[in-house]
């Protein structure tokens, strides 16, 4: 570089028309500008990654087969009691074959299979919960509060489609719970008995509000006859110069003024 530096603007017709001289000072601002824009540029490019320098990075089999630490949390392993309960055979009490995946064992835990079910659909029906609870004398408490609680499966309500689901029990556990609180055959017997007395009493007692409304409604109604007063004799009162007459029947006294 020297010391000066010339620019020129020309056009494709003329020479060049005008020359512009820059001071020390400018030139030296522009060399410092280029100066730090080569170092610059030298250090990005010595910051860019080559082929060479990126190396592939594994995984070392051994942290694979780390051990917990004492933090992390283990996954409980089922104890021999389960494990042996999963393995024990149980059998149908009616034809003593295996039925571990019957439906009356999975669902309400009755050692019956499928096809002893299928045979006798009467002893083993379905019921639902208000039906139980008419039949039995039972209440809300008696399905769900007493241990153990009885066991139901789900199915939409033929009745009422859009009501949700109703819930289904097995009969005969239904039977036994209606014993265990009544005391048995007999006390469910009473049960019903004394329902149906207090359903006929409560209906009597029904019956005669109504008919006593219908009494009382049908009496014909006294019409009272408007009163008219039947007066005595006048009496003058001298202190008050005036004189007055009182209704023979009820008592009430007129003041009269005389000219």
């Amino acid at each position: 570089m020297g010391d000066s530096t010339h620019a020129s603007d020309t056009n494709g017709d003329g020479p060049a028309s005008k020359k512009v001289k820059l001071s020390k000072s400018t030139i030296a601002m522009i060399e410092r500008k280029r100066q730090n824009a080569i170092l610059l540029r030298e250090s990005r490019l010595q910051c860019r990654p080559t082929a060479t320098s990126v190396q592939p990075t594994t995984v070392s089999n051994s942290l694979s087969r780390e051990q917990p630490k004492n933090n992390m949390r283990i996954p409980h392993k089922k104890e021999d009691s389960d494990l042996s309960d999963l393995l024990t055979t149980v059998n149908c009490r009616e034809c003593h074959i295996c039925c571990n995946a019957s439906y009356l064992h999975e669902k309400f835990g009755e050692n019956v299979c499928d096809e002893c079910r299928d045979k006798d659909k009467d002893q083993f029906k379905l019921i639902s919960k208000t039906d139980a609870k008419n039949e039995f004398v039972l209440k809300d408490c008696d399905f769900d509060s007493r241990e153990p609680p009885l066991r139901f499966v789900t199915a939409p309500n033929p009745h009422n489609r859009k009501g949700g689901f109703m819930k289904l029990y097995l009969q005969g556990q239904v039977y036994e719970r209606a014993c265990e609180v009544h005391g048995g055959d007999e006390g469910i017997d009473k049960a019903i008995l004394q329902r149906s007395k207090n359903r006929e009493a409560f209906a009597q007692r029904k019956m005669n509000k109504k008919l006593a409304e219908l009494r009382n409604s049908s009496k014909p109604r006294q019409i009272k006859e408007a009163h008219v007063h039947e007066f005595g004799d006048e009496m003058y009162h001298e202190d008050d110069d005036e004189y007055s007459h009182s209704c023979k029947s009820c008592g009430y006294t007129e003041h009269l003024v005389r000219a």
